[in-house]
C-alpha cells in the first residue's frame, strides 16, 4: 500500500485542527480543563508527527502510532495523569475514526470518488473531512458548556484516584476498540468496509460509552455535586 505524502497546507488547515479537537474533546469527556495554548503546542506537535508517519507508514497503521503520540502529548504537555490520559486519548480517537469512517464514505459515493483520489488533490483533502470535524467541534463544544464527563476531574473537583483494576479493564476494553476502528479505516480506505463492520464498530462504541459511565459515575458526579450544593 502507498504511503501518504501529506502536504504542508492539508498540516495547517486539516491536521492542526483536527488534533486541536482530538485533545480538547479527550480532556472535556475526563472532566478536564482546556488550557487552548497547551492543547495548540500539542496539536502542532501531533500535527507534525503525522505527516511523518503518513509518509512513512502504511494508511490505517498510522492511526494506531499516531494515538501513542496523543497519549504522550496528553500526558506530557497537557499534565494529565497517565491513566486518565491513556482513557482520554482511546475515547477521543475512536469518536474521531467514527466519524470519519461514517460521514466520508457517503461524502465520496455522493461524490462518485475514492480516499486514494481525495489524497492527491490538496483543495479536497482539506474540505472532503470538513463535515465530521464540524461534527466533532460541535460535540466538544456542547459536552465542555454544559460540563458533561465521562470521568471526572479538575472542573467539578480535585479528580478521583480510581482503582488500578477497573483503569486497567477499561483500557483493555477500548484499545480492542481501538483496533476495530483502526480495521474499520483500513478496509474503508481499500473501499471494501462491508456494512457490518460499521454497524460492529457503532455498537462496540455506544456499548464503551454506556460501560464507562456505569463504572465510573460519568455526569452523575457533577449531578449528585449539584444537589449538595442546593
Amino acid at each position: 500500500m502507498s504511503m501518504d505524502q501529506m502536504p504542508l497546507l492539508a498540516v495547517i488547515f486539516y491536521s492542526i485542527p483536527e488534533s486541536v479537537l482530538l485533545f480538547s474533546f479527550g480532556l472535556t469527556i475526563v472532566g478536564e480543563y482546556i488550557n487552548f495554548k497547551r492543547v495548540l503546542v500539542a496539536a502542532v506537535i501531533s500535527a507534525f508527527s503525522s505527516m511523518f508517519i503518513r509518509a512513512n507508514v502504511p494508511f490505517g497503521i498510522h492511526s494506531i502510532i499516531g494515538f501513542f503520540i496523543l497519549f504522550v502529548l496528553t500526558w506530557k504537555i497537557l499534565k494529565i495523569n497517565p491513566g486518565k490520559a491513556l482513557i482520554s486519548s482511546l475515547i477521543s480517537l475512536m469518536t474521531l475514526l467514527l466519524l470519519d469512517t461514517t460521514i466520508l464514505p457517503i461524502i465520496l459515493k455522493a461524490k462518485n470518488t475514492t480516499i486514494e483520489e481525495v489524497l492527491k488533490d490538496n483543495y479536497r483533502r482539506i474540505i472532503y473531512p470538513a463535515p465530521h470535524l464540524i461534527i466533532y467541534g460541535l460535540i466538544t463544544w456542547f459536552l465542555y458548556s454544559r460540563k458533561i464527563f465521562l470521568i471526572k476531574g479538575s472542573r467539578v473537583g480535585n479528580g478521583d484516584e480510581y482503582n488500578k483494576t477497573r483503569m486497567l479493564l477499561t483500557i483493555l476494553i477500548l484499545f480492542q476498540g481501538l483496533f476495530l476502528f483502526v480495521i474499520n479505516e483500513h478496509l474503508n480506505y481499500l473501499g471494501q468496509c462491508s456494512f457490518f463492520i460499521r454497524l460492529l464498530s457503532l455498537i462496540f462504541f455506544i456499548s464503551s460509552i454506556l460501560f464507562l459511565n456505569v463504572l465510573y459515575g460519568g455526569d452523575r458526579l457533577k449531578k449528585a455535586q449539584y444537589r449538595d450544593k442546593t
